[in-house]
């Protein structure tokens, strides 16, 4: 479990642990970085990727650390030097509040810093839709629970990315076979 030095409360309801002596975090799934770093995990809910990330979330789960929006962190600016979220950015809305949430990650994220997103691969999801019409791939596209209230294409999240302050945005191709059915999976690197 990560340790903090001390607490604040932000927003005037919720107690957050604020980072200033972070915990050290050995990611063991990235291949492109190694040695030790700060990560924060934003939406993890039940599953971390690494159980010594911060996990950050806006329900209160078992393996949350910090009980937060992901469009406003309470960190302070600078202070991490990983960002990971997978399967959250699709859930939060409008165009515009995805770059806010990704500004506000930006924002938190240290010069030279790596963020990782995964999220609903929308084109490959409306592609499979076109070549095979069924309610699953209605699913597919929307959430099981139609949850789903943003999508994106690489091209999209790559530019929105951009314009938030990232820079060499590149794809993971992290699939088997032909259509990349599953996940858009992007690293970038803070400019």
């Amino acid at each position: 479990m990560a340790s903090f030095s001390h607490t604040i409360w932000s927003n005037g309801m919720i107690r957050c642990p604020v980072v200033s002596c972070a915990p050290t975090v050995r990611h063991k799934t990235t291949k492109d970085i190694s040695g030790l770093m700060i990560l924060i995990d934003i939406g993890c809910g039940e599953n971390k990727i690494d159980e010594d990330a911060i996990g950050v979330d806006v329900r209160k789960t078992s393996h949350i650390n910090v009980m937060a929006n992901g469009s406003n962190l309470p960190f302070r600016d600078a202070i991490v030097d990983r960002v990971y979220s997978s399967h959250m950015i699709e859930h939060m809305g409008p165009r515009k509040d995805v770059e806010k949430a990704l500004r506000e990650w930006v924002r938190v994220l240290r010069e030279e810093g790596y963020m990782e997103i995964r999220c609903p691969d929308l084109w490959a999801r409306a592609l499979l839709f076109v070549l095979r019409p069924s309610w699953y791939s209605v699913g597919f596209i929307y959430g099981n629970r139609g949850t789903h209230r943003c999508g994106f294409s690489y091209g999209l999240l790559k530019e929105m990315l951009h314009q938030c302050g990232m820079a060499d945005v590149r794809r993971r191709r992290d699939w088997k076979g032909l259509i990349p059915y599953r996940d858009l999976h992007v690293l970038a690197k803070k400019r």
